[in-house]
């Protein structure tokens, strides 16, 4: 990095005329872009021995989007991966979406309460989720109904609400990059086909079929958090399941359900309009049908019965996180007017905005976390630009929250450091911070500039006040927005999407190849400027 031209404050730019800015940024004279590039430019990170699993990727991408919309996967017949992630990938809704935190005592609104823009920001120790299922024991499978046999509602501090988890959303769109995914990093890097942990549960197992027979046998496919992490929610108690679901048991559930059953899906929707029951409900298709299409045989062609199961129920988490994490390279957003600066175009930045990216290459030390291409270092590219894997590489404390109230990564435990997350769609994402507690872009860069919230000897040497000028935090801000594809603000391919009613939340349409007329929102509708 040019630290000649970090030094040199970002205000003296401030009276230049945008193409004089650019060449400064963009010119000869220096690399003062250095590390940062056009999304465009950094390859998609799969695992090398995908194909030895998966035989039609565009096949498993549609079975990958069916599951991850799919509300029947949860246990009342109604969470989906997609109710924590339908809104440009993060959750906006309001209502039910606090968690008591470290204390365990609402402080900011009431147990299933409604946030307003003047609980923001956050001070103390709540926590803005989102919310999942309600509190229960999981009993049986109740087919054809789909939703799950549960026990009554347990004691929470929620009570008779949903519960709400402890982390603010993280956001999906570009989180195939990740080399870990989670905040605190716990979906390892390699997929088992099991669960998050990677090689680290060594008892993880996926039925194998040779000459008809299956067998247990261990895989490892590198380069594949995000389906180390897709395996996570859909049978955890918090978030999408009753206590005590099995993979085989959600195996066995979706196999004798219509895809997508409850919902509509549009007959142009880019990647299932094909399949589309459109004007009817669902798919007119079988996810044994389409399991069948996107995978080797090897991992199904059985009639045999394994612990009670079929080999396509005992391997439904080997589908589900391989086809989820297919769809998920598909939510690629480097279509952005940013993306578009650093590739030559000039003209795609005004002067405030060339002035903001002035200020995060220099006196606002943003790169120090939100670097290279992915705009985070937690990232597969960055591992082979050292040239060897640092998984500790984009975990940072930032003094969000004192380190008592959440230890943070997995490998770092007790030292509240949390991956650095892309910047990306963040005017479309808020609220902010792994704690939600922050409701506009002006909130994070006010609380950049005073050096964070809660400093500690474990918070990042760049954490400290920067003396932005209210110029200079517009410029920030105004180049954060300029972050946004526009494909995710309209819901346009690769960004639509089947219906969705989300609990507590608005009703989401059906939206096809070409998106939705009106763009979407910020969180409660704030100016992404508003302090």
């Amino acid at each position: 990095m040019n630290t000649a031209f970090r030094s040199r404050p970002a205000r003296l730019l401030r009276a230049a005329g945008p193409l004089v800015v650019a060449a400064a940024l963009l010119g000869a004279a220096g690399p003062a872009l250095a590390g940062l590039k056009a999304l465009r430019r950094v390859p998609v990170p799969l695992p090398p021995n995908l194909g030895a699993f998966v035989v039609n990727r565009d096949a498993a991408i549609q079975l990958g989007k069916a599951l991850f919309w799919e509300t029947q996967a949860g246990g009342d017949g109604v969470q989906a991966c997609a109710s924590c992630h339908f809104h440009a990938s993060a959750d906006d809704r309001t209502v039910n979406t606090v968690n008591p935190g470290a204390n365990g005592v609402f402080e900011t609104v009431p147990a299933g309460g409604t946030l307003t823009a003047a609980n923001f920001p956050i001070t103390v120790n709540d926590v803005v989720g989102s919310q999942g299922v309600f509190k229960r024991n999981f009993i049986g499978l109740n087919l054809p109904s789909s939703v799950d046999s549960c026990g009554p509602i347990l004691s929470s501090p929620f009570g008779n609400n949903r519960q709400v988890t402890g982390r603010n959303t993280p956001l999906s769109i570009n989180a195939v990059f990740n080399f870990r995914n989670f905040w605190d990093g716990r979906a390892n890097n390699v997929f088992n086909g099991v669960n998050p942990a990677g090689p680290t549960d060594p008892t993880a197992r996926v039925l194998r079929v040779t000459n008809g027979v299956p067998a247990p046998v261990q895989i490892a496919l590198p380069n594949a958090s995000l389906a180390s992490q897709e395996v996570g929610p859909p049978n955890n108690g918090v978030e999408m399941s009753c206590a005590g679901r099995s993979f085989p048991q959600l195996g066995r559930k979706l196999l004798a359900l219509r895809p997508l059953g409850q919902q509509l899906v549009d007959p142009t929707d880019s990647v299932l309009g094909p399949l589309s029951g459109f004007p009817s409900l669902g798919l007119n298709t079988t996810y044994a049908a389409l399991i069948r299409a996107a995978f080797d045989p090897a991992w199904w062609n059985s009639s045999a019965v394994v612990n009670g199961f079929t080999v396509m129920e005992n391997n439904f988490s080997l589908y589900w996180g391989l086809s989820v994490m297919l769809y998920g390279s598909t939510q690629v957003s480097d279509q952005t007017r940013y993306d578009a600066f650093l590739d030559g175009n000039t003209g795609a930045l005004n002067a405030q905005e060339q002035l903001g990216l002035s200020v995060f290459k220099g006196n606002g030390r943003c790169t120090s976390c939100h670097d290279g291409g992915e705009l985070t270092r937690a990232t597969v590219g960055r591992a082979i630009e050292l040239g060897v894997a640092d998984p500790l590489e984009g975990f940072f404390n930032t003094g969000v929250r004192p380190v008592a109230d959440d230890g943070g990564d997995i490998l770092q435990p007790g030292q509240g450091k949390f991956k650095t997350p892309g910047l990306r769609n963040v005017e479309l994402s808020g609220p902010y911070f792994h704690t939600g507690d922050k409701a506009t872009l002006r909130q994070v860069v006010d609380f950049y500039n005073r050096g964070g919230d809660f400093p500690n000897q474990f918070t990042d040497s760049a954490i400290r006040p920067l003396g932005l000028t209210e110029t200079e935090k517009n410029a920030l801000v105004s180049l954060l927005v300029a972050m946004t594809d526009d494909r995710v603000r309209f819901e346009r391919a690769p960004f639509d999407h089947p219906s969705l009613n989300p609990p507590n939340g608005p009703s989401v349409p059906a939206v096809g190849a070409a998106g939705r007329a009106t763009p979407l929102g910020t969180f409660l509708g704030l100016s992404p400027s508003q302090p």
